[in-house]
């Protein structure tokens, strides 16, 4: 488990991360996300002792990065793909951070097959592509068979094969009871892949919550004779209307049931009603519209 409570950090006048608490909990696929320059990676760096906090803790299983000892078999991480020796070679680069946390040889043959890298392990990390890179940090995050793995961006690089293999690696961990703590601005993969989810904004909690709960204040869609009078009932009671068709319209900010009620109390008769959770993508767009400090404008 991971536990934040009042995470705060400052750069010169700028707060990135502000009065930052929530638990990370074993389980399931967190996914952690936010717009540019939010603080994410600030709080990833501060988990794992890269940063300290001007106020506020961040524990894994209990306790502070630095009093974790052979820290590779609590936690594993990837932030940065490329921060290995570039001389090294991939079995070597694994060799050396297993020697120093205790870890047997072997595990680092095992962690190279599961990473697909066999046959590249005797390259060396300079001459690796992107999505090799990656592989090499996931393989490194795995090395010590850790309970909690923290992950920034880990499909970058890697072609369709490697993304739905590292969707399936991450989620058949959480399964295992791991925690699994993955950052990205792919919001798509994120919803296919993430059971829970932390949204921050200027450094800011702005959703802790199941993804489900997320995406399900989806879009209603109708058909009806009377759509113009449903319209007008639908916009008092809150919603966003949008008219698709001569008969046909979608309702956001509502429910299926509050349409249905509506229509029914007004004696509308409708050919169609139905539901459609919106996307993690649109979800997202709406909770961080206020919180986005690097936009651009179309």
């Amino acid at each position: 488990m991971i536990t934040l409570r009042g995470l705060t950090k400052r750069y010169g006048g700028r707060t990135a991360v502000d009065d930052l608490s929530l638990e990370v909990r074993p389980g399931a696929v967190t996914g952690f996300l936010g717009p540019n320059g939010a603080g994410k990676s600030t709080t990833m760096r501060m988990i794992l002792g890269l940063d300290r906090p001007d106020a506020g803790s961040a524990l894994v299983g209990g306790r502070p990065y630095q009093r974790i000892e052979n820290p590779l078999r609590t936690v594993g991480a990837l932030l940065d793909a490329r921060a290995v020796h570039p001389g090294r070679s991939a079995r070597a680069h694994l060799v050396w951070l297993a020697r120093s946390n205790g870890i047997g040889r072997a595990r680092v043959g095992e962690v190279l097959e599961l990473v697909g890298m066999e046959s590249a392990a005797r390259r060396r990390a300079g001459a690796l592509s992107l999505g090799m890179s990656q592989r090499l940090g996931i393989a490194a995050a795995l090395l010590g068979d850790p309970a909690v793995l923290m992950f920034d961006e880990p499909v970058n690089g890697l072609d369709p094969d490697g993304v739905r293999w590292i969707r399936e690696l991450m989620r058949r961990l959480a399964g295992e009871g791991r925690t699994v703590f993955v950052s990205s601005h792919l919001m798509s993969e994120m919803q296919q892949t993430a059971d829970h989810l932390v949204v921050i904004g200027r450094g800011r909690l702005i959703v802790d919550a199941p993804l489900r709960e997320v995406v399900a204040a989806g879009v209603v869609r109708v058909r009806s004779p009377h759509t113009g009078e449903l319209a007008v009932r639908l916009r008092a009671a809150g919603a966003e209307v949008s008219r698709t068709g001569e008969n046909e319209l979608v309702a956001t900010g509502t429910t299926i049931e509050r349409v249905g009620d509506l229509a029914h109390e007004a004696g509308i008769r409708l050919h169609e009603l139905s539901a459609q959770d919106a996307s993690l993508e649109q979800a997202f767009h709406e909770l961080t519209a206020g919180s986005t400090e690097f936009g651009s404008r179309v």
